[in-house]
């Protein structure tokens, strides 16, 4: 695959980066850029400025005073804890050369540990970067010089060459029988890297001895690869025929990035020395050429190809300091604040909680006083709301009065239904502040609808308990009784006449209790019967038809009932009572 590359679109791309650069250190180097860009006409003018024991105090027209203190100096508390007091900080600016130097150790095309495509070993470095900072944020440009070796790996199986020569064999342009000393090596040149990069920079003080420094760049590299390749001395090709060659591409411009971390020691006032440790990356162009090992080919093959280049760099750093321009504080009391605009709340009069008839045409007329001490500096802003849940307003208008009339297009009526709403008034100063909301309801009455009276039930109900039982003598049981074809009832008089309750009852248990149209004395359906015949006891009593409430007198029977024919009630008589 061969990559062809533009020179002229290359310088446009190049000449756009540095100009983007530029732009950007001029940026950081005016850090009052924006400020200054104002009319000079909106700009207070300076009243007076002294100086004194490495105070500088500045007073301006419009009341604002600036206090600049340098480093070692220290301002009376009494002025910087003022609320109104801004505080700001200044740091060094300074300009910042460094150079570095060590070993360089590639990371590539790799297997089993080894660069398989370049075969490339450790070698050495050197760079040089210039650095304007601001505190401890900075920005600057980075241009170096770096090499790496070619191993000796290269003349081994894992190699090119040797994948060619035996390519070559198998296609019987080489002999099987070749003599390793037919084969000639030779390395010409290493891989050489050189660099121009720039971005920020980070220089951070610990203590006062020590400084951890960061820079981070991205840029142009200017990569040459190694060149390196083997022949036959003698054969059937001729004396020192071509068999592998690795060369330089001839666009050898790629763009890359490094990062690098110094942690440097001040040895001097404005020199430091220390450790540093750097990553790169960046591609390698490279053009390979070799025998075409096609069988009847004579033909020589040329392909340019890219690889990816990075690697770790370690050495000394040696950085030294100048144009140092102090830090200072700058302290600014600010003109005293403008008296605070309140917006007072006004007073609703009038419609709260007012209720109007059914489709009553009047309107309501809402009305409130201001609480204001300047009511002339206010307006009022009314919003109307229907009741509904909808929180927004069907109505709102911005008055100067303290009274308003809806207009005839705003219909509150509607439908038979009660409707009800509610409204609030803000009292807006200067059109940007607003007072609290006071609000108030109103509501119009719905349809009136006609009672309908309820109807009493057509029949009477009774109340009846059967109250627990017992068994039965046996004379009782002994009395035959005609077979009947239907259940026979007992005769109950048609006016129940209450009587009073016999003086041993058979039980005080309640077995069963419930209301029946029928008042006639009638074993339950949902009652069990008794195993044995048995006597128990009835009592029935009459509902009122409006509140089903019990009321009159209560009649009290004694039954006799036979669970072999329980349709067969007998009403046991009373004892005669004992003269």
């Amino acid at each position: 695959m061969k990559q062809i590359f533009s020179k002229r679109s290359l310088l446009q791309n190049k000449s756009t980066q540095i100009g983007l650069g530029l732009l950007t250190c001029l940026a950081l180097s005016s850090p009052s850029f924006a400020q200054d860009s104002k009319p000079s006409s909106t700009k207070p003018t300076i009243v007076s400025t002294i100086t004194d024991n490495g105070i500088t105090t500045t007073t301006y027209s419009n009341g604002q005073v600036v206090k600049t203190v340098a480093d070692g100096y220290y301002l009376d508390s009494a002025f910087y804890k003022n609320s109104n007091v801004l505080k700001a900080v200044q740091g060094k600016r300074y300009w910042k050369i460094t150079d570095r130097v060590g070993i360089t150790i590639p990371v590539g095309n790799t297997v089993n540990g080894k660069d398989i495509t370049m075969f490339l070993k450790p070698g050495a470095f050197n760079s040089l970067s210039v650095t304007r900072q601001w505190g401890i944020i900075g920005i600057g440009i980075t241009g170096g010089y770096q090499f790496f070796q070619v191993g000796d790996d290269y003349s081994g199986p894992d190699g090119r060459i040797y994948k060619n020569i035996e390519a070559l064999k198998l296609s019987g342009k080489l002999p099987e029988d070749l003599p390793a000393s037919s084969v000639l090596y030779d390395k010409v040149s290493s891989l050489q890297d050189f660099y121009l990069l720039i971005g920020p920079s980070l220089d951070i003080p610990i203590g006062k001895k020590f400084n951890v420094n960061v820079d981070a760049r991205g840029g142009l590299f200017n990569t040459s690869a190694p060149r390196f390749g083997a022949y036959l001395q003698d054969g059937n090709f001729g004396a020192q025929s071509l068999i592998f060659r690795m060369n330089s591409s001839a666009s050898k411009n790629k763009l890359g990035a490094s990062i690098a971390l110094d942690v440097t020691y001040k040895i001097a006032k404005t020199w430091a020395l220390g450790l540093n440790a750097q990553g790169f990356i960046t591609e390698t162009p490279f053009t390979t050429v070799g025998e075409d090992v096609s069988q009847g080919s004579t033909k020589t093959l040329t392909k340019e190809d890219v690889s990816t280049h990075g690697g770790y760099n370690f050495g000394l750093a040696l950085s030294h300091t100048f144009g140092e321009d102090n830090g200072k504080t700058v302290y600014t009391l600010l003109p005293p604040p403008p008296a605070p605009i309140v917006a007072f709340a006004p007073t609703l009069l009038g419609e709260n909680g007012k209720m109007y008839d059914y489709k009553s045409s009047e309107k309501p007329v809402f009305k409130w006083k201001s609480n204001s001490p300047n009511p002339d500096q206010e307006e009022y802003l009314f919003k109307l709301y229907k009741a509904d849940g909808s929180d927004t307003p069907i109505y709102q208008q911005t008055t100067k009065n303290t009274s308003l009339t809806l207009p005839d297009n705003v219909a509150l009526v509607n439908g038979d239904e009660c409707n009800f709403y509610y409204y609030s008034v803000q009292s807006v100063v200067q059109n940007k502040v607003f007072s609290e909301a006071d609000a108030a309801s109103f509501g119009y009455k719905a349809k009136p609808v006609a009672m309908i009276a309820s109807s009493k039930p057509t029949t009477d109900q009774y109340m009846f308990k059967v109250f627990g039982g017992t068994t039965a003598p046996s004379t009782m049981k002994a009395k035959p009784r005609r077979k009947v074809t239907k259940p026979v009832v007992a005769t109950v008089p048609k006016k129940l006449v209450p009587r009073k309750k016999s003086t041993k009852p058979a039980s005080n248990y309640v077995n069963y209790e419930n209301v029946t149209e029928n008042p006639k004395v009638k074993w339950p359906e949902d009652l069990p019967l008794p195993k044995n015949p048995s006597i128990y006891e009835y009592e029935v009593q009459r509902l009122n038809p409006g509140d089903c409430k019990p009321v009159g007198p209560v009649a009290k029977y004694r039954f006799y009932i036979d669970p072999k024919n329980p349709d067969d009630i007998r009403i046991l008589p009373d004892k005669p009572k004992k003269k």
